[in-house]
């Protein structure tokens, strides 16, 4: 009885050691590695360089310490991506290509081999070798009827063909990649980018609003969409009034204030709305544009917008309210870049509205001389106002620029008080090809 006892107990202990040996090199590594890739993929959602570099750190933990793992393929893969966001192209390439060598190649399953095979395609895109990567999605095609990953190999030849400068290619790879999958983000936004590049603005700020309605509280490239958005759109409007084509600059312009209307730029949208109106001779809706800069908490173009209402008044021959606005200005910005402006337009003012009070006390034929010489006097002043109205000194110092890096960079922190009162020559630089570049 003794011995049966003790051969259970050795039994028992053995059993024991074995599944305490078995947890220890099966269960405890695979529960370690998942803590450890869970952690990182959370570090890796801050974007910053600093986050991603130790998620690298972490995914490198689980391929040295934990190689037998199901999560050690998984590393390669993340690993890999998070090179591409730090832009070491060579090192992202070299992870990817583990994949497809043993041992791994033998733990991963066809989902995740086709997904490497189309980054290694990207890459070698990047690295110039287009025909071979352009090649290799083409197989890729032929291979999958998956429809979310065909979309995603179409969005990699729009990107391709952009590149190129094919833009005609471009739209139709982007079109069948929304085809494939309405939900490929990259698609959208690469479509969008071939309207911009085609001058097809209305239609890129479309695929902008539809991208923003249905993927702008998830999606991370929200930030850069509605930066590039911002400046495209402004930068039409501006376009337009340099352009002379002022009704086309007022609607873009106002789909600028109703969509971005906490900007800094929204001042700078309302002012040249004002511009717009005064050129067309609606000198009524320029006041009121040039009154609605004034309620901005931006004020870059307060003095822009007082000077030129002064105008618009004595243009609506509201000499006595252009007189008031041209005091406002001197009272406000006494030494303003039209400060001297500003007198000379007061005393004007203050001299055809004695004009006119002089036409009421005199006989008709005396009032009509004086009415002439009025009409003289306003002529010249219109002329004065068309001179009184130079050149941008730099094209940029009103037109946001965009970044080279993704967009990710906030827009430009120029001055945009520095530009002179009216309209400028040229056209404005619009560069878009990085808004899906991430």
């Amino acid at each position: 009885m003794n011995s049966k006892n003790l051969l259970i107990g050795i039994a028992c202990i053995i059993s024991g050691i074995a599944l305490f040996a078995a947890y220890d090199q099966f269960i405890r590594p695979e529960r370690e590695a998942r803590e450890i890739m869970a952690e990182a993929k959370i570090v890796i959602e801050r974007g910053d360089k600093d986050s991603i570099n130790q998620a690298i750190g972490s995914y490198t933990k689980i391929i040295v310490h934990y190689p037998s793992t199901k999560s050690a393929p998984e590393a390669y893969l993340l690993m890999g991506g998070a090179y591409e966001k730090l832009g070491l192209y060579r090192l992202a390439y070299l992870r990817y290509s583990y994949l497809l060598k043993p041992p791994l190649a033998g733990k991963i399953n066809e989902d995740m081999r086709m997904d490497v095979i189309a980054r290694l395609a990207k890459l070698k895109m990047l690295r110039s070798y287009t025909e071979e990567g352009l090649n290799q999605l083409y197989t890729l095609l032929n291979s999958t009827q998956n429809t979310e990953f065909r979309s995603r190999i179409y969005s990699e030849l729009g990107q391709a063909y952009l590149r190129n400068g094919d833009v005609a290619r471009a739209k139709n790879s982007y079109e069948i990649a929304i085809q494939e999958n309405s939900s490929n983000e990259e698609a959208i936004l690469g479509k969008a980018r071939v309207c911009i590049r085609s001058g097809s603005y209305e239609d890129a700020f479309s695929l902008y609003d539809y991208f923003l309605k249905y993927f702008g509280s998830v999606s991370p490239y929200t930030p850069d969409v509605k930066n590039a958005y911002l400046m495209q759109l402004y930068n039409a409007g501006l376009s337009a009034y340099r352009a002379g084509n002022f009704n086309r600059s007022i609607d873009l312009m106002n789909r600028f204030v109703q969509k971005f209307g906490d900007s800094k730029y929204s001042a700078n949208a309302l002012y040249w709305i004002g511009e717009s109106y005064f050129s067309l001779k609606q000198f009524d809706r320029a006041i009121s544009s040039y009154d609605r800069v004034f309620s901005k908490d931006f004020h870059q173009k307060d003095e822009d917008a007082r000077i030129k209402k002064g105008y618009a008044y004595f243009m609506s021959k509201r000499f006595d309210l252009a007189a008031k606005e041209f005091q406002t200005y001197m009272k406000d910005f006494p030494r303003g870049k039209y400060a001297d402006e500003a007198k000379t337009w007061k005393e004007m003012s203050s001299q055809e509205l004695r004009f006119r009070i002089e036409k009421a006390k005199l006989p008709e034929t005396s009032a009509a001389e004086i009415e002439q010489d009025s009409e003289q006097g306003k002529e010249h002043a219109a002329e004065k106002i068309r001179k009184h109205e130079p050149a941008v000194k730099k094209e940029d110092s009103e037109t946001p620029q965009d970044t080279d890096n993704s967009g990710k960079e906030p827009v430009s922190e120029n001055s945009h008080g520095d530009e002179e009162v009216s309209g400028v020559a040229g056209t404005p630089l619009v560069q878009l090809d990085n808004v899906t570049e991430l």
